[in-house]
């Protein structure tokens, strides 16, 4: 994720913006009605807000049991911290990693995976983790129930 610094939202901006989180394919003409301004200058805020990083885009939510995916784990790592940059390059590239965080304290990063079996999850901690270099300590929690899971900011 690209480092971004904050913008002053303005006020129709963050209406915007909460209208495309609840539904982005909602029809620009019906944004534009509901806010009582212009198309154009609906389009024109939305390209602002991309061009700013506000919005970085615009994306499908599928539901991981519906294509296979119902086993959810979070793994935390110690990293040497000589090592945490390229580690962190080689992680990126793993599909089943759906977030990375850095993390301050012991445990320095933290991993969200998803994977179709039990088996997926420990494979990737034993083969993939465990044969890295620099990983000295893995701690994997499977997820039994997810009670809450949004991608939406209270705006």
């Amino acid at each position: 994720m690209n480092k971004v610094t904050a913008v002053k939202v303005k006020n129709v901006d963050r209406k915007i913006l909460k209208l495309l989180q609840e539904d982005s394919r909602r029809p620009f003409r019906k944004i534009a009605t509901d806010l009582k301004i212009s198309e154009p200058t609906l389009y024109n805020r939305v390209k602002k807000l991309q061009e700013e990083m506000v919005i970085e885009g615009f994306t499908t939510i599928i539901n991981p049991d519906a294509v296979g995916f119902p086993y959810l784990a979070f793994i935390m790592l110690t990293v040497d911290p000589t090592k945490e940059e390229e580690i962190i390059n080689k992680l990126s590239n793993f599909p089943e990693i759906l977030e990375l965080h850095i993390l301050f304290g012991e445990k320095n990063i933290l991993l969200k995976v998803r994977s179709p079996d039990i088996h997926g999850i420990r494979n990737f901690v034993t083969n993939k983790l465990r044969s890295m270099g620099g990983i000295s300590k893995t701690e994997t929690y499977l997820s039994m129930k997810t009670e809450k899971e949004t991608h939406m900011i209270p705006i």
